[in-house]
Order: C-alpha cells, then sequence, then structure tokens
C-alpha cells in the first residue's frame, strides 16, 4: 500500500514539474555570455536615431531587447530582426503603391562585430535597408551554421559575394541584394548549390554580368519556391530550361536585357503564382502556352517589345489578380483585351494596366 502510495505521489510530483516547465517557470532570462556579444554587436555600430536604445546593460534581460527573440525555455538568443522599419506599408493590394522608405538618417551603420559568433544558436539574422556605406559582406557569416534565414539586402552592403555563405547548409531564406548602382557582384555562385534546403533566393540588384554558372547553379537547388533576378545586368537564357521546379511560385526577371521571345523553357514551371518579365526587350508575340499557368494571380509583362496582341487562351487564367502589360506594341482593341480577361478572371482581377499599350478604340462611359 506504501509502495502504490509513493508512487502516486512522485507521478504527481512529475506531472507537477512538467505543467510549471510547460508554463516557463523555470525561464532564467537571456544567457549572459550572449547579452555581452549583443553589447559588442552593438558598440561598433552607429544607431543616429537609437533604434537599439533598449540594448544597455541596465536592462538585464535582452530577450526583452528591441528585435531579439529569445527561445522561452532556455533564454538563448534565436533571432535578431533588425531590419529598418518602412514609413508606412503599402495600401494597394496589387502591390504598386511604393513603400514609403525610412530616411537615411534612421540607417543603422558602422561595422558588423564577430561577436555574432557567440550566439551559437542564432537561427535568423535580418540587417536589411541599412546603410553600411560600401563594407564588404562578412566572411564570418558563413560560419554561423544554425541560420536558416538570411537578410542583407538593401543595406549598400559592395565587392564580392563571399563564398563562405555556402557553408550554410541549413538556410532556407537568402537575401543579398540592393538597387544601389550593383555595388555587389558575383563572378562564380557554384557555392549556392549547397544550399539545397533554400525556398527564397532574392540576388536582386546584384551584378551578375560575369557569372558563368547562374542557371546551372539553379538547378541544384529544387525546392525554391521564390527566385528574384531583378536588375541584375542578365542578357541570355541557356538554350535548355532552366529547371524543372515543381515548386517554384514566384519569378521576377524583371529590369534585365533579355531579348527575343520570351523562352519555351519556362513553360514548365506550371506551379507559378506571380510572374514578372517586365523592363526588358523580350519581342515577338505573347507565347498561347502562358494559359497552363492556372495558379497565376499576378502577371507583369509590361515596357518589352512584344507584337501581336494577347492570346485568347489566357482567358482560361482565372485566378488572376493583377496584370500589367503597359508600353506594348498590341494590335488590338481594347474591348477585345477586356473581353479576354473577363471570361473567367473578372471577380479575382483588381488591377488591369493597358496604358500605352497602342490598343484601338475608346472605352465609354457605359462601360
Amino acid at each position: 500500500m506504501q509502495t502504490k502510495t509513493m508512487r502516486i505521489v512522485v507521478a504527481f510530483l512529475l506531472i507537477t514539474i512538467n505543467v510549471s516547465f510547460c508554463k516557463g517557470s523555470s525561464y532564467m532570462g537571456c544567457i549572459k555570455s550572449e547579452r555581452q556579444a549583443l553589447l559588442r554587436f552593438k558598440k561598433d555600430l552607429i544607431d543616429p536615431m537609437s533604434l537599439l536604445a533598449s540594448w544597455s546593460s541596465s536592462h538585464r534581460d535582452c530577450c526583452t531587447w528591441s528585435g531579439i527573440v529569445c527561445n522561452n525555455l532556455t533564454g538563448h538568443v534565436l533571432e535578431l530582426n533588425l531590419r529598418t522599419p518602412p514609413v508606412k506599408e503599402a495600401a494597394s493590394p496589387a502591390g504598386f503603391e511604393p513603400v514609403e522608405e525610412a530616411p537615411e538618417s534612421s540607417k543603422l551603420g558602422g561595422k558588423i562585430n564577430p561577436s555574432l559568433l557567440d550566439l551559437k544558436h542564432l537561427r535568423s539574422l535580418d540587417l536589411s535597408d541599412h546603410n553600411f556605406e560600401g563594407i564588404q559582406i562578412p566572411r564570418f557569416l558563413g560560419s554561423m551554421h544554425n541560420l536558416r534565414y538570411l537578410n542583407l539586402s538593401l543595406s549598400d552592403f559592395q565587392g564580392v559575394i563571399p563564398q563562405q555563405i555556402g557553408n550554410l547548409s541549413n538556410l532556407q531564406y537568402l537575401a543579398l541584394g540592393g538597387f544601389s548602382d550593383a555595388k555587389l557582384h558575383a563572378k562564380s555562385l557554384w557555392w549556392l548549390s549547397r544550399l539545397s534546403l533554400l525556398k527564397h533566393l532574392d540576388l536582386s540588384g546584384v551584378d551578375l554580368t560575369k557569372s558563368y554558372d547562374l542557371f546551372e547553379v539553379i538547378k541544384a537547388l529544387p525546392s525554391l519556391v521564390v527566385l528574384k533576378l531583378s536588375s541584375c545586368g542578365l542578357h541570355h537564357f541557356p538554350p535548355q530550361p532552366i529547371a524543372n521546379f515543381s515548386s517554384l511560385a514566384t519569378l521576377d526577371l524583371s529590369l534585365n536585357h533579355f531579348e527575343g521571345p520570351i523562352p519555351d523553357g519556362l513553360q514548365n514551371l506550371t506551379s507559378l503564382i506571380n510572374l514578372d518579365l517586365s523592363y526588358n526587350h523580350f519581342s515577338s508575340s505573347i507565347p498561347d502556352w502562358l494559359n497552363r499557368f492556372s495558379h497565376l494571380e499576378d502577371l507583369f509583362l509590361q515596357a518589352n517589345m512584344f507584337e501581336g496582341g494577347i492570346p485568347k487562351s489566357m482567358g482560361r487564367l482565372c485566378n488572376l489578380r493583377s496584370v500589367s502589360i503597359s508600353g506594348l506594341n498590341l494590335s488590338q482593341s481594347i474591348y477585345e483585351v477586356l473581353d479576354i480577361f473577363s471570361k473567367c478572371a473578372s471577380d479575382a482581377l483588381g488591377f488591369l494596366d493597358l496604358s500605352d499599350s497602342q490598343l484601338f478604340g475608346q472605352l465609354t462611359n457605359q462601360l
């Protein structure tokens, strides 16, 4: 009887301890060594607007500091999210209203201290939209092996992207580019092929004019969902399809120098939801096989050299919500184009830009 009673008491104690642990009562705040590492990191930064005012030795729990996310039970720092917040969010559902950027005076600068290496459990690092004034991306970032998310875009880095980034085999999100005179560049991207878990790749604004292996490397990234290569100085597609991605949902090749017809190799990307080929030199006609992209919601073809008209088969794209075909040389009536896009997408379509597309006919107030 006594043994049975002891078992019940022990079981009760175990349940009590487990419930107490789950409620986080054992949480003791952030790790001292990680707090010190963050303070060393802050010391090398220029912070004109005191964005990191909460980062202070007087506030001992670094898990409460701005931009820090910790493990609730262990106190280890998991995320360092220091992206400069925009002044206001874009209000347009089609995404055409630009976000008002934060003033330069509010952005961080200075140097990136290697003390970040002491954050052994860090999974997410976001230093995007700052002003690091042309310093190189630190090579030591390639030793932060637990990183799953790395965003250094729009922060005025320059020089060659360090190949050590390829050591981050757990990365799922990588954004490095910007639009400040293409200061970042890469001759070879072979190191990208080691990031087999990568789902989001944004190299927009990186000078890839001398990168001879870009599309070969992309073939080694079968898990990609988002691929952004806007404003990279690209000219030519390979003769073979870039890849047979089953999961690619977003492809942005805008603001490059592609010529000729849209490559047939793209027609295998039937999971696409967002396709942006705007501001290139694509010519010939808009291909009929675009109707295969049954999931497509956003289609941007503006500012190219297409001729002819919009294929009637595009009327089968029932999920379209945003379409821009402005600045094209289309030999169609405006009524015919409106009829195509109203076949089955009329309920979803919220933005249709037909400006400067040489369409004939005039709209009346009766429409």
